[in-house]
């Protein structure tokens, strides 16, 4: 089979459905909160994603914090929990989190992307009479 010829008819089909994603080339400044730089157009546009919730990204008891964290621990956590175990401090978070609503545990990921599709994805191979086959091609199987 021709794999190069098979992909490229795809990306051309994705192109002329309208359907193929072009990614922003954001760069946020500090302290110009909502406002980014788009590489891609050459001017400041607005973003409001909910993964920096008021900005609170670039506050600077969250900043001060981050750069204590950093000089104590380093940067990246390592890997994935399944592979390298749980960061302490993601441990402590989800516990805050809990006592927050009332609950008996909490559990944190990366974006609310990641969340939605670990939880539609265990719904569908755990619930009775669900099936993997029914879920949209971009959920693991």
């Amino acid at each position: 089979m021709d794999y190069e010829a098979f992909f490229k008819e795809r990306l051309e089909a994705l192109r002329a459905e309208g359907r193929y994603r072009v990614f922003a080339d954001l760069e946020r400044r500090c302290g110009h909160f909502p406002r980014a730089f788009d590489h891609r157009i050459g001017a400041e546009v607005t973003v409001w994603c909910s993964n920096d919730y008021l900005g609170m990204g670039q506050h600077p008891a969250v900043l001060a914090a981050m750069q204590e964290t950093l000089q104590a621990m380093g940067a990246g956590a390592g890997g994935t929990r399944n592979i390298s175990g749980n960061t302490h401090l993601h441990l402590l978070l989800e516990r805050e989190i809990a006592d927050l609503h009332g609950r008996e545990a909490a559990l944190i990921f990366t974006s609310g992307y990641v969340a939605n599709d670990a939880t539609l994805s265990t719904l569908a191979r755990e619930l009775p009479g669900t099936s993997y086959s029914r879920m949209p091609s971009t959920m693991p199987r």
